[in-house]
């Protein structure tokens, strides 16, 4: 009788056993798969990088889907979103950029296939705004001016 008991629980043993295992692995290897492969969500930064006695920097977002209203940054001041990408339509962000007398219009600051492989390994969009333009970075470190004013 002992032994048909331990027939019975061994199967059900190394099933507890793999599944734990299993889990283990899906986790840390969705964790890599996450920074590596694809990303779900983003973040966009747009930080204003303008003189201190300087205008403010206006600004205002949008989607076809999400409207972000309008902003008003000074010296060193950040507006950020935070979104997740659709895989069966387009995600694309647009700003309109106002500072003085001077305004830039519908820049794209994300769009997938663009922006999904600039900033994929760390799901941040930097956007700086100085007076000469526009730059562009997604690690807030290495920047490249895409836009001038």
């Amino acid at each position: 009788m002992p032994c048909n008991n331990f027939r019975t629980l061994t199967p059900l043993l190394c099933m507890l056993i793999l599944a734990s295992c299993i889990s283990q692995t899906l986790v840390s290897y969705a964790k890599s798969v996450d920074n590596l492969v694809i990303r779900f969500r983003y973040k966009v930064h747009i930080i204003n990088c303008l003189p201190e006695n300087a205008k403010p920097l206006e600004l205002s977002c949008h989607s076809n889907d999400d409207d972000l209203g309008h902003h008003t940054l000074w010296k060193d001041q950040e507006f950020q979103f935070k979104f997740g990408i659709h895989f069966w339509k387009k995600t694309h962000f647009v700003c309109n950029f106002s500072w003085g007398s001077k305004s830039l219009n519908d820049i794209t600051v994300f769009v997938n296939k663009v922006e999904t492989r600039t900033c994929r390994e760390t799901g941040n969009c930097f956007w700086k705004v100085e007076t000469n333009g526009i730059y562009f970075s997604n690690n807030d470190q290495n920047w490249e001016k895409w836009f001038n004013w």
